[in-house]
């Protein structure tokens, strides 16, 4: 497993959750067995099995988060010309797979407290060109959908939700996911992993999913014989093999018990850091929201940040900046768009203060008290 600080030998406790299990093992042995290695009935249960967990009416299994939105955007028509608001502060899929499209990333700030796109700032991104508004529920806590679907339906945009970082959880109750037109998540590495990439796309809209699931397959219908040949779209590559999706089933039933005891690992550390006065800020909870906790993410100020940092490498904890760049501030979004540093300050004040300590299921008690003894002693 790969360690962001250090030696990877020398990283005793890790903030990635590495799952192989005798399930996971037979459920590869049987698609190996079975000789149908894509398209085939693992893709299709575990897109109903994941579709009945969040609880749309549609999934569909594709390689990767980031094809997942290319192909949403794609499927809704969105190409040169339009726009698409996302946050500056995430993962560069947020504005690669709109740029993939041919149109325009349009970023706006985040709220200081969730990390989230702040729907405040919304009004003034829009522009004539505008189809759509992406959110990410950063770090597993949901964005503020109420107001952000207020918006978006006031303004006839539609609406993307980016769960990567936050499969399995809810807001008042209801699974993220399946609040606007589509949403994605993905299985590299997160609340899930099936060993290798891999995503899902989530609607309730049929036209979505349908085409969807003819771009994924180069813009072909699921059929055989002489009419596996027929193209109906100009598509691309983008399906998930056989071997992953058995990976993903074997995983999925785990998911609730997982984000359990990452929500866990979070309160303990939360609660130590404050009756300790650890002059970090822990992540906030809003109410009516079951955070997932992908990742537990605090900020350090004054600029003691990396030296944290260092000081946990020292003592074998792997810990990770996400994100260290803001999306304008990287390098072909700064050029095509002439961004500066100022443009969006909230997201560029926490680039420099938030750390994400380990927090995966299988860490245990006496591990998490262990970072927590490591992070006052730096501040001690």
């Amino acid at each position: 497993m790969r360690a962001e600080t250090g030696d990877a030998a020398e990283l005793r406790i890790l903030k990635e959750h590495g799952h192989v299990d005798e399930a996971m093992k037979r459920a590869v042995l049987d698609v190996l067995e079975s000789r149908t290695y894509y398209m085939g009935p693992q893709n299709d249960r575990f897109e109903a099995e994941a579709a009945a967990m969040v609880g749309v009416a549609y999934a569909v299994a594709v390689n990767s988060g980031s094809s997942a939105m290319f192909l949403i955007l794609k499927a809704l028509g969105i190409g040169p010309g339009d726009e698409v608001i996302v946050p500056a502060m995430g993962f560069v899929t947020l504005a690669e797979a709109v740029a993939n499209t041919g149109a325009r990333p349009r970023f706006v700030d985040v709220e200081a407290e969730t990390f989230n796109l702040d729907p405040s700032a919304l009004e003034a991104a829009v522009t004539p060109n505008t189809r759509a508004v992406v959110p990410a529920h950063k770090y597993g806590h949901p964005a503020d959908l109420d107001a952000i679907l207020a918006f978006t339906t006031r303004r006839h945009l539609r609406l993307v939700e980016d769960c990567c970082h936050a499969f399995g959880a809810t807001l008042r109750g209801r699974a993220v996911g399946g609040w606007g037109d589509a949403g994605f998540v993905s299985f590299a590495g997160k609340s899930i992993s099936v060993c290798g990439l891999g995503g899902m796309v989530l609607t309730d809209d049929p036209a979505i999913s349908q085409e969807v699931r003819l771009l994924r397959d180069h813009g072909r219908p699921r059929s055989g014989g002489v009419r596996f040949y027929e193209i109906h779209r100009v598509g691309y590559n983008l399906r998930l093999s056989e071997v992953h999706a058995s990976i993903g089933r074997a995983q999925l039933p785990h998911l609730p018990e997982w984000n359990r005891r990452r929500r866990e690992h979070a309160a303990a550390y939360s609660a130590a850091f404050e009756r300790h006065r650890v002059p970090v800020v822990p992540p906030t909870v809003r109410a009516n929201v079951e955070h997932a906790f992908l990742h537990y993410t605090i900020r350090v100020p004054d600029g003691r940040r990396d030296a944290l940092r260092e000081h946990l490498a020292a003592r074998g904890i792997q810990s990770s900046i996400l994100y260290p760049i803001e999306l304008h501030l990287l390098e072909p979004y700064r050029r095509a768009y002439g961004h500066a540093p100022g443009d969006f300050p909230v997201a560029e004040g926490l680039t420099r203060e938030v750390l994400s300590l380990p927090n995966p299921p299988s860490m245990t008690d006496a591990q998490r008290d262990e970072v927590i003894a490591a992070v006052r002693a730096f501040f001690a």
